[in-house]
């Protein structure tokens, strides 16, 4: 591709990204939906155009995020532009989707991490401290108009809810890496309809019915339980913090791997698609429908059910 074209290509992905920016910015709401298409033009640029191409272009993009927006609004440019960096750099080296989102998630993570310490820092602002905070007023204001209405809630009650937000500020690193895949599923998600029109590169997803994590995260996962009931570390002690963080994320992995069994045991059932559905209803509902899912997760991670099953069919 000649340099005039790398260039005309180059202007109409830095006006979509303008055009993005702009909306993004004046239409709040519609903002958080916009987030997951700014990272298209940064995608596209790395995957057409070489390294150099794809960071000129960032710095750009940075530059009109100052003049559309404001220095506050620049990590919005840096995150979205690097995590489409990576996207479109892997997708270019032809990497696997499992790969190119795993990549997605530490760079995100990253970025949000530097955000974080940024703020922190260097703008004595700590949202996540400050939002915890605002809880716990509204928390307390609740109970202000209970007690007027003759209701106040057990002694008991009132301990469980403050420990359940001092465990919010425990969790914060579970918060940032569940934060980094989320964002980064949604964003390869969104980008998916853009690449099948403007590219012949595919995000090819296997299937959840097939998934299949490795199996030391069962050892991580038996490791961290019998370190928490043999230490029982108070809560704020460092080591209460590594375990908490620890037991939060092996906890999500092992529900997905048993979530994943309920689709492979339905689909060769011939199940309805609606029954696997309704249990991911459930166990947000119910506490024990979490168990029996994380129970069939950790099974199916130790013993080899799945080629039981397909050697009977």
């Amino acid at each position: 591709m000649n340099d005039g074209r790398k260039v005309a290509e180059g202007g109409v992905l830095l006006a979509l990204y303008s055009i993005l920016l702009f909306l993004a910015i004046q239409l709040p709401f519609i903002g958080s939906i916009l987030f997951f298409i700014l990272p298209i033009p940064f995608i596209l640029i790395a995957l057409k155009q070489s390294m150099t191409w794809a960071f000129g272009f960032l710095f750009i993009a940075c530059l009109l995020t100052m003049i559309f927006g404001t220095v506050l609004a620049l990590p919005v440019a840096l995150l979205t532009g690097l995590s489409g960096i990576t996207i479109g750099y892997q997708l270019r080296k032809n990497y696997s989707t499992i790969k190119i989102f795993i990549s997605t998630v530490i760079v995100m993570l990253a970025c949000l991490i530097v955000m974080f310490g940024f703020s922190v820092w260097f703008l004595n602002m700590n949202v996540i401290t400050e939002s915890i905070d605002m809880l716990k007023t509204s928390v307390d204001k609740s109970i202000e108009i209970l007690a007027a209405f003759g209701k106040s809630p057990t002694d008991k009650s009132l301990e469980n809810i403050y420990v359940a937000i001092d465990l919010l500020d425990t969790l914060i690193p579970s918060m940032f890496v569940m934060s980094s895949l989320i964002l980064s599923f949604l964003i390869l998600l969104v980008a998916q309809p853009f690449l099948k029109r403007f590219s012949e590169k595919k995000l090819k997803w296997p299937l959840f019915r097939d998934l299949q994590l490795p199996k030391s995260i069962l050892w991580y996962y038996l490791i961290t339980m019998i370190v928490a009931m043999t230490t029982n570390p108070n809560q704020g002690e460092f080591l209460f913090t590594v375990i908490s963080n620890l037991l939060f994320i092996l906890h999500i992995f092992v529900l997905m791997q048993g979530l994943s069994f309920v689709f492979f045991w339905s689909d060769r059932q011939g199940w309805s698609k609606v029954i696997p559905i309704i249990m991911i209803i459930l166990i947000f509902m119910s506490p024990l429908f979490q168990f029996i899912v994380r129970f069939l997760g950790i099974i199916d991670l130790g013993f080899p059910l799945r080629q039981n099953i397909a050697k009977k069919k």
